[in-house]
Parts: structure tokens; sequence; C-alpha cells
């Protein structure tokens, strides 16, 4: 699959993970988002850089249950739950934050 962002095609998975990571910017996060209906706030970029920051580290993006505990680690109380993120997040928080940040899905989502 693939979509057209200003002028470029972007390759994507079914599920609409970019298939080269490469292609990440935070301007075409926000044009994902923006077409998912997803307006993004502080707290969702807060998230998706998390998600970022974990992969630069360990090269695999966190689950929901990581990503929890690396929120709450981070003194981010107030998103450190899987209500909270759900709010941000509808589709699945681990799963789109990661599909926002330009990753691979993690390896633990259906």
């Amino acid at each position: 699959m693939s979509f057209t962002f200003k002028e470029r095609k972007i390759s994507t998975d079914a599920e609409g993970f970019l298939s080269d990571r490469n292609e990440w910017s935070e301007e075409l996060m926000r044009y994902m988002a923006q077409k998912d209906g997803l307006q993004l706030t502080q707290a969702h970029l807060l998230v998706i850089r998390t998600v970022r920051e974990y992969y630069e580290e360990y090269a695999t993006t966190p689950a929901m249950r990581m990503l929890i505990a690396i929120l709450k680690k981070k003194g981010h109380p107030e998103l450190a739950s899987s209500m909270e993120l759900a709010k941000l997040f509808p589709q699945g928080a681990a799963k789109s934050a990661a599909r926002y940040a330009g990753l691979p899905k993690p390896v633990k989502c259906i």
C-alpha cells in the first residue's frame, strides 16, 4: 500500500506502518494522524517521542505494559494507564504511537 505526501510516494504495509522508517518526519507524522482524524496534542507527542526513544535504545517498539511503565518512570503518571492512553489513541496506543512514530508494529500487538 502507499499514499502520496508532498509529491512523494510513501510505501506502507496493509496497516499503514511505514515500509521505510527513514521516510519519517514530524510533518509526515502529523499528516498521518490528520488522515486518521486525530489532532495531535502535546500528550500524543510525548507518547510518540517516548516510543521513538525506546526504539532507538532497544531496536524494538514497546508493548502497552512497557509503554505504561516507561511513562511512569519518566514522571508522566497522568498518561501511564491503559485508559488514558486509549483516550489519546482510540485505535490502540502502542500500535498507533508506533505507526505515527514511523516504527514497526509492536511485536505483541494484535
